[in-house]
């Protein structure tokens, strides 16, 4: 076991010296730490500093921003298995792992304790942050790395058969896969249709056979037959076309005849044309002028030359001035040199002896004695650097012993304090752990809160429960359920729409009566409209009289019966013409007695509907009286008061079972706060504020043991400190005094005239800048030396040259002199040779033009001899004329020479008389005729002959498509063997997939089963830390290994990490590392555990949940957390009490 009791980083990002002490394991509870700090505080370079001291520093580290890397330096004190060791970390190559007393350490004391864990696998499980937390849960999610295979050894044995059933399944998709076209089957299945295609196409009887023959041997005779018809007509064509082409030769050929015979007698050749004669003629024109020209020139010249004259004197002395050219221009460059060169010797003297003043040195004497040479430089160097490095040496000693005897009367009076401390009471503690006070006052306080969220939970309900100002005090009972208080709501809604739809019907109805009435009226007041009962009773009145006269038959009942019957004719003959308005009456009456009845109905439709709606709203205002509700309450409110009622009665049964379930818990604590303030003296103080006072003094008595503890360490490592660093200061001051004797005896060797401040003396930077001035002079020297050296040997020359005659000149004048007298006499001399070589050139070019003439004569002579006497070739002219005849006359015979041969070449015969011939027995039109018919022949003979072609390759390719017997055979037990290949790659198949089937649905009943302790415990851990959101894990087979995935309680929804909100997603990983921390502790690794703020992404509920769960991990081993939320820090005490020590950083 290995557990940090103090972290010390020395020098390490941006501390220095920053020691956080952790204090002693405690004996009892959990060892569980928050760091708390704000941003930028170094909580991360904090964890980043332990694992420096437990692995060493990197080549390149980051941290080393503030200090260089070969100053950083991280301590601590670890416990290895109850062994207290103080380790420093230096970043050297070897020996860089020390203890309190800067010996080597060697790396086995950490190796040993950390049991073979590597940085990264310490990082990925122990050291958490936002990065690292992701990346390895994600690799162990996914059975990567050691904790994912320790993960999922549920399937202990059969690891790997997920890849193996993952190969199986693939095999059996390469051997079948419907539907697919690259798998082996697939590939057989069109093997074997080919087959079974091929078989149909090749498979033919004898009788096919003979008449595919026959009809290949009658197709080969008609394409023979026609291809010698073409060949017949081919000839034939060709004949004719060939006298077509010869009629224009033989035309052409007679006219070039007729134009020759004029010139016949001119030359048959030539050797030249008419263009060379005028070439000769230009030719010769140019010469004579050319000579003519040349001759004039020569006279010219030849008196130029004569009057030009050289000195022969000059021109010997030419060589020698040219000579002395650089050396001319030395001497002028150092006679404007030299003045600059004696002044800068001058200066630098003077600059010498400035310095060696400065230095403190003698500059009236020889300046010599103070170059020194490199040797002696050196030495003086080295002295005087040995005796710096020396002084500074025991400047640093001195500071650094001062610093170790502070140290240590800090760490000496620091231990007396702590040993003159008063020590806490014991007993408060053991009254503390007896009671179990943290769990205790953990349940004490849910059960407070609890009791005050249901009481809080009554009061708003029955604040819920005011209606216009009607309030209650505690819950009515209720006279009827919210669902009958529903029904209620919707008969009373349906009476009211029902009563409304009945008034607005019946007085609908009273507005159509009322219309109906008027329309009738209004319809019944024409003055002479005859209703029908006035009709009726007048012709009733006239059979009442009609009767009364058959009986009595006298004149007064005939009078009586006659003025009835006229009147009734005569109302009879006016209701006639009144017809239209006797209807319109009729209909007015008709609606009339329809909007009565209508009206009566709706009249009796409202009463109904008013005693409906009566009788509801009574039993509502029943009701709302019995509940002492406001009558004006709608209905709608009054279900929803009800539904209010509901929820606080069931608040009020809630509280209270809260209150009987908690009676024994709220007992239980106030005793715990009785016994607990009678030993702390708190009085009547709350639960709250005396385990606050019990928690400091426990805390106060463990800071106590820690502060001595360390306090001895502190000593210890002082003292070592302080002697060591006395020693080292007195190694110091005997090396300064050996170095001073040094520098003292290399003064004297090197630089005796230095007398006197020799110890503080430090001029040597100077006298190295001397050596550079007096070389410095040493080169202008020699620059002098040398011009004066040029100027003298440049006059010696120029004596030799001019005789001494110009000596008391400047030499610079003199040679310039010298240099335009012999410029002079070269020009003289150039201008001669111009002009000799132009007069050579000028006579050379008149002889030429003379001896050229006499040749084109010649030529003109010998050219008129190939023309015949007749012909005019007596000048230059006419014998151009008859040249260009006779070039005429050439190529008239050329002209005629090839019609001839190309005529006889075309028509295929030897002499001029058999060309003749053949073209008089065809004349020109009737062998155009007979060739456009040979044409329209062939043409059609072509079509035919193509078309013959064409099907005797088709009955050879019938023919030849014809195999033998063989081939058959052969392919039908081709097809027989891919029909068993078939069957044997179907039947593989088969056997692969239920094999596959059989082997999930065991691997799955096998995982089931044989479930893997660390995947309980992390099921348990993740359960705990999402308040039960998830409850179960489970592992599933994938292609590249098995997936965890977690079921949510409530819907059983199965999911990968991927899938979950971030917060939720790092509680799943941070469940992983807690059960692979157990999983480790089990085997004897236990380590501290760091987590940098990590709960930032969970609620206040799963914060506290993940703090209890860091306080188990503190029960095993030590858990460190590191934090900028303040939150977190007072969650973190509500939650584990006194189990969490809280260090601000």
């Amino acid at each position: 076991m290995m557990r940090l009791e103090q972290l010390a980083l020395d020098r390490f990002g941006h501390f220095t010296d920053r020691v956080l002490d952790f204090g002693a394991r405690p004996a009892n509870g959990s060892d569980f730490h928050i760091v708390f700090g704000r941003n930028e505080a170094g909580k991360t370079t904090l964890m980043e500093g332990y694992l420096r001291l437990l692995y060493g520093f990197a080549a390149r580290e980051p941290y080393a921003f503030k200090h260089p890397r070969a100053n950083l330096r991280v301590s601590g004190t670890v416990d290895i298995d109850g062994q207290i060791h103080q380790l420093s970390r230096l970043p050297k190559r070897s020996g860089n792992l020390v203890d309190g007393a800067g010996k080597p350490v060697p790396d086995a004391l950490l190796s040993a304790a950390l049991r073979g864990v590597s940085q990264k696998e310490y990082q990925s499980l122990l050291c958490l942050d936002d990065e690292t937390i992701e990346a390895g849960g994600e690799e162990i999610t996914k059975s990567e790395g050691d904790i994912g295979k320790l993960l999922f050894s549920a399937a202990a044995g059969i690891s790997d058969l997920s890849q193996v059933l993952g190969r199986v399944a693939q095999g059996n998709r390469d051997l079948y896969l419907k539907g697919g076209t690259k798998s082996e089957f697939a590939a057989l299945k069109a093997a074997h249709a080919e087959l079974v295609q091929q078989i149909k196409d090749h498979d033919v009887s004898a009788a096919a056979f003979r008449e595919l023959r026959l009809a290949r041997d009658a197709a080969q005779t008609e394409e023979q037959r026609l291809r010698a018809a073409k060949s017949e007509l081919s000839v034939q064509k060709t004949r004719l076309e060939a006298i077509l082409d010869a009629h224009p030769l033989a035309t052409e050929w007679k006219t070039l005849e007729a134009q020759l015979t004029p010139i016949a007698h001119y030359p048959t050749t030539l050797e030249f044309d008419s263009e060379d004669l005028i070439k000769m003629m230009t030719k010769r024109i140019a010469l004579v002028a050319e000579r003519e020209r040349s001759v004039a020139e020569v006279h010219t010249l030849r008196a130029a030359r004569d009057e030009v004259a050289v000195n022969a004197d000059d021109l010997a002395r030419g060589a020698d001035v040219d000579a002395l050219a650089f050396k001319k221009s030395q001497v002028e460059a150092g006679q404007s040199d030299l003045p600059k060169r004696e002044a800068q010797l001058k200066q630098d003297t003077a600059d010498m002896r400035a310095r060696l003043d400065a230095l403190g040195l003698p500059a009236d004497g020889a300046l010599a004695q103070f170059i020194l040479s490199d040797p002696a430089l050196t030495a003086l160097e080295q002295a005087r650097a040995t005796l710096d490095d020396a002084r500074k040496h025991l400047q640093t000693t001195q500071a650094e012993a001062e610093v170790a005897r502070d140290k240590y009367d800090d760490a000496a009076r620091a231990l007396r304090d702590t040993e003159e401390e008063t020590a806490v009471d014991a007993d408060v503690e053991r009254l503390f752990m007896q009671a179990e006070a943290e769990d205790l006052v953990s349940r004490y306080n849910d059960a407070l809160r609890r009791l005050a969220a249901d009481r809080q939970g009554v009061a708003t309900a029955l604040r819920g429960l005011t209606r216009q100002n009607v309030a209650f005090d505690a819950v009515p009972a209720l006279p009827l359920s919210s669902r009958r208080a529903q029904e209620l709501m919707q008969a009373h809604g349906e009476a009211r729409l029902a009563l409304r739809a009945a008034v607005q019907a019946e007085t609908t109805a009273a507005d159509r009566l009322a219309g109906a009435e008027t329309k009738h009226a209004m319809a019944a007041s024409a003055p002479d409209l005859i209703s029908d009962d006035a009709a009726a009773k007048g012709r009733q009145t006239r059979d009442e009289l009609w009767a009364l006269h058959k009986d009595v038959l006298d004149m007064a009942s005939a009078s009586a019966f006659e003025a009835a019957m006229r009147a009734d004719d005569a109302q009879t003959s006016l209701r006639a013409g009144q017809s239209q308005s006797l209807a319109e009456m009729r209909q007015a009456e008709r609606q009339l007695i329809e909007a009565r009845q209508d009206h009566d109905r709706a009249q009796n439709k409202r009463t109904e509907t008013e005693v409906a709606f009566d009788k509801v709203t009574g039993e509502l205002r029943s009701h709302l009286d019995t509940l002492g509700l406001p009558e004006t309450l709608s209905a709608e409110d009054f279900v929803e008061w009800v539904r209010d009622a509901e929820a606080a009665q069931t608040a009020a049964e809630t509280l209270k079972t809260s209150e009987q379930a908690h009676t024994e818990l709220l007992r239980a604590a106030e005793q715990m706060r009785d016994d607990l303030a009678a030993r702390l003296e708190a009085g009547d103080a709350p639960l709250r504020t005396v385990v606050l006072m019990a928690k400091t003094q426990i805390a106060a008595s463990r800071e106590h043991q820690n502060a001595q503890k360390i306090a001895q360490a502190t000593v210890r490592q002082a003292t070592a400190e302080r002697d060591r660093r006395a020693v080292a200061a007195d190694k110091a001051r005997t090396a300064v005094t050996e170095a001073r004797d040094q520098w003292r005896g290399a003064v004297a060797t090197h630089l005796p005239a230095l007398q006197s401040g020799i110890d503080m003396w430090n001029g040597l930077t100077g006298l190295r800048s001397i050596r550079e001035v007096d070389a410095r002079m040493a080169g202008v020297r020699r620059q002098i030396a040398g011009i004066k050296q040029d100027r003298a040997g440049f006059i010696a020359q120029l004596d030799a040259l001019d005789g001494g005659a110009d000596a008391q000149e400047q030499p610079l004048a003199r040679y310039a002199a010298l240099q335009t007298v012999v410029e002079r006499a070269r020009q003289a001399q150039a201008r001669r040779s111009d002009l000799d070589a132009r007069l050579a050139v000028a006579e050379d070019a008149a002889a030429e033009a003379l001896r050229e003439i006499a040749v084109l004569d010649d030529q003109v002579q010998l050219l008129a001899r190939a023309f015949d006497d007749q012909i005019d070739t007596s000048t230059l002219d006419a014998l151009r004329q008859a040249t260009a005849t006779a070039q005429q006359a050439i190529a008239l015979r050329q002209q005629s020479a090839d019609l001839r041969t190309r005529l006889l070449s075309i028509l295929g015969v030897d002499a001029w008389e058999q060309a003749q011939e053949r073209l008089s027995a065809a004349p020109l039109a009737q062998a155009q005729v007979a060739l456009a018919e040979l044409c329209e022949d062939l043409s059609r003979l072509e079509a035919e002959l193509d078309s013959a072609i064409a099907a005797r390759a088709r009955a050879q390719a019938a023919l030849d498509a014809v195999g033998g017997d063989g081939d058959i055979a052969a392919l039908t037990s081709q097809k027989r063997t891919v029909e068993e290949q078939m069957q044997a790659v179907m039947l593989r198949y088969l056997t692969g997939r239920f094999g596959h089937i059989l082997a999930e649905d065991a691997i799955r009943r096998y995982r089931d089963t044989h479930r893997s302790t660390m995947l309980a415990a992390t099921e348990q851990a993740f359960s705990d830390l999402t308040q039960g959101a998830y409850t179960t894990l489970t592992t599933q087979p994938a292609a590249q290994g098995d997936v965890l995935m977690a079921v949510r309680a409530e819907d059983g929804v199965s999911k990968e990490a991927a899938a979950m909100s971030k917060g939720t997603r790092f509680q799943l990983y941070l469940a992983l590392r807690a059960a692979a921390y157990e999983q480790m502790a089990s085997t004897g690794t236990v380590l501290p555990f760091f987590c940098d703020d990590v709960f930032e992404t969970f609620d206040e509920d799963r914060t506290r949940a993940a703090c209890h769960l860091m306080q188990r991990v503190g029960k095993r081993g030590q858990a460190i957390y590191l934090t900028h939320h303040q939150h977190v820090v007072d969650l973190a005490q509500e939650a584990c009490g006194t189990d969490v020590t809280v260090h601000r950083l």
